[in-house]
């Protein structure tokens, strides 16, 4: 049966133009719940409300919450392909597919172009005249195989700035594992020789490379050149031990793809892709979306989408499990941002087909592993509620921790588990403000006002309260954590916190302890035990949080100049000020002429400065 749609939603139905474009459903709180492209939109849109809907997709089951429509106008399907996806990003629609690409996808560079081309991982694909390796989707992987390459092929490991300004070989060149371009101790068309073999061990090619390499070592071995041949010789050993070998090949040519497969259990969607390069399998990732959102076509369509619109390399083929009625749109966007042909594929039978079955396997196996995940959290989020004696199970835990030096650069940090499972979106770090000095008391107390402050202002609508509020502490951060929920009108959040294991003399005096609201002991939480692993992983979560918070700005803070801190410096100034001075000691000592005299500094700046650094002292005793 058609659903009647608003006063409001009629009349903005009634006045869509026959155009290509994206459309945006909006809520009640004009909230964009949903974000669609049509090539029609008048057609497109109108169909909603129309008879013979498909009741599997969520925004159709959801078409009563539609309050108001907005539309865009572009000129052609292919504009509205990449708005929806820029909309998507933006807005974050509840009804929508989201991809956010938790995988840290590297490349290894190598640019011939570039004087003694050298490989680095990279993440940017930016430079289209070099070659790029990959992706991996471990960044680990990718520096260790830059690493093997620098044992194996002895190119340059200085920047192209060292590299100029060396007057003799660095200590890898007096090693022999550098062939030392920076000092000219080999020629253009040798270093090019071995820039050629490391393109060929990248390319996964290694008999072709063993083979150019034997003749090598047996036309060195004819001319009397033995040192030259045993370089060669431990060469080809190396390689030998060190290539990877492939466990997966592709008969079907040595055209670059990415190979799509997928599964749906449960109400979840597991997308696998393998990344084939030169016919061989090099990397897999796999991703997961709730499969209420929408068909599992529709959902592998829209993912598509978003996928190819990060900066990531783009292959010859691209091959798919499941129709998606954008591949032609797709296809001839892919063509025109790579530059050359690209074939989004279908296959039925034969190798192509033998490929897609095995990404398949991958989004099962995916699929296993996250239920065995689910099921495993999902215990352990029922054995904490009984150990604790909840008044209902805390999917939703929200764990606090303070880190600081001795009270400088304090951060408190907020992780969030839903389930059992870590949901990083939710994540919220904080940099202390109005706290001096170490008291962890206080610092914990700004976090947790800050926080739900802003709950208790809306009456928990905008944002979901937690079933569990976990502070890493003992009984003092409880206190502070109660009082602050009280005093916010949140009395019926639970609340607890977990005090470490302690030790002396190497010998453990204390289990780790959990403090409850109303009890005079902490509980001790038994080792081995479900709730064990969950709580110590919340903690530890939050713990790591925030003191990556924490170093990064003391990094920053002794990297920054002393001079950023004075009113009217930022560090363009400051680096004018160092460089015409020489040093920060001669800016302290410099004079309000000599400040004034440094080229791009004002008079104001200037005096600034001065004062800064020559304030009278006040009398004594005050």
């Amino acid at each position: 049966m058609a659903a009647s749609p608003s006063e409001l939603v009629a009349r903005k139905l009634g006045d869509l133009p026959r155009r290509s474009g994206v459309y945006l459903f909006k809520n009640a709180r004009q909230e964009v719940i949903y974000v669609g492209k049509a090539k029609d939109l008048r057609a497109r849109v109108r169909s909603y409300w129309q008879g013979g809907r498909d009741e599997g997709r969520l925004i159709c089951r959801r078409i009563d919450q539609v309050a108001d429509i907005a539309v865009v106008v572009t000129e052609s399907e292919k504009e509205a392909l990449l708005l929806e996806g820029n909309f998507i990003k933006q807005f974050r629609p509840a009804c929508n597919v989201e991809f956010r690409d938790d995988k840290s996808f590297v490349s290894i560079r190598l640019d011939p172009g570039e004087p003694w081309p050298r490989p680095v991982v990279t993440r940017r694909l930016d430079m289209p005249e070099a070659l790029y390796f990959g992706p991996y989707a471990n960044a680990r992987a990718a520096r260790q195989t830059v690493r093997v390459l620098q044992e194996v092929f002895p190119l340059r490991r200085c920047t192209l700035r060292e590299c100029r300004e060396r007057r003799r070989p660095c200590l890898y060149g007096e090693m022999g594992r550098c062939l030392a371009p920076c000092c000219a101790e080999v020629s253009a068309e040798e270093y090019g020789r071995m820039v050629d073999q490391v393109v060929l061990f990248l390319r996964g090619r290694g008999e072709e490379l063993l083979g150019d390499l034997r003749e090598q070592m047996a036309a060195a071995a004819g001319r009397q050149e033995f040192e030259r041949a045993a370089v060669l010789r431990d060469r080809i050993g190396a390689i030998r031990t060190t290539l990877e070998a492939q466990h997966v090949s592709s008969s079907a040519t040595d055209v670059d793809r990415d190979v799509f497969g997928l599964c749906t259990v449960d109400g979840q969607v597991h997308v696998a892709v393998l990344f084939v390069r030169g016919g061989n399998v090099r990397d897999a990732a796999t991703y997961r979306f709730p499969a209420e959102l929408d068909s599992e076509q529709a959902i592998f369509g829209s993912f598509l989408n978003q996928f190819y619109a990060r900066n990531r390399f783009i292959p010859a083929e691209v091959l798919v499990p499941v129709p998606t009625e954008d591949a032609a749109l797709l296809e001839s966007w892919l063509c025109r941002k790579r530059g050359r042909r690209v074939r989004i594929l279908r296959p039925q039978r034969g190798p192509k087909r033998r490929l897609v079955e095995l990404a398949n396997g991958n989004a099962r196996q995916a699929e296993r592993e996250a239920s065995t995940r689910r099921e495993r959290a999902g215990a352990e989020v029922q054995a904490l509620q009984d150990f604790l004696g909840l008044r209902r199970p805390p999917v939703r835990i929200e764990c606090f921790d303070i880190s600081t030096l001795q009270g400088r650069e304090a951060v408190g940090a907020m992780v969030v588990f839903e389930a059992g499972v870590p949901e990083r979106s939710s994540y919220r770090r904080y940099r202390i403000r109005g706290v001096r000095g170490q008291d962890d008391f206080a610092m914990m107390r700004e976090v947790l006002t800050r926080r739900y402050r802003r709950c208790a202002a809306r009456d928990g609508a905008a944002e979901r309260l937690p079933d569990l509020v976990l502070v890493d502490g003992g009984r003092g951060h409880l206190s502070v954590a109660t009082d602050v929920l009280e005093g916010l009108g949140l009395a019926g959040c639970e609340v607890a916190a977990l005090a470490k294991a302690r030790a002396r003399g190497g010998r453990r005096l204390a289990e780790e302890r959990i403090f409850l609201p109303g009890r005079a002991d902490p509980i001790v939480v038994p080792e081995r035990s479900p709730v064990l692993r969950l709580v110590t992983r919340v903690r530890d979560e939050a713990h790591r949080f925030a003191v990556s918070y924490h170093r990064a700005l003391r990094r920053r803070a002794t990297t920054e100049s002393p001079l950023l801190g004075i009113p009217g410096v930022g560090p363009k100034t400051a680096r004018r000020l160092l460089d015409a001075l020489g040093g920060l000691e001669a800016v302290r000592e410099a004079g309000l002429d000599e400040l004034r005299g440094v080229r791009g500094v004002s008079e104001r700046v200037a005096r600034a400065v001065h004062d800064h650094y020559h304030r009278p002292a006040g009398p004594s005793g005050v």
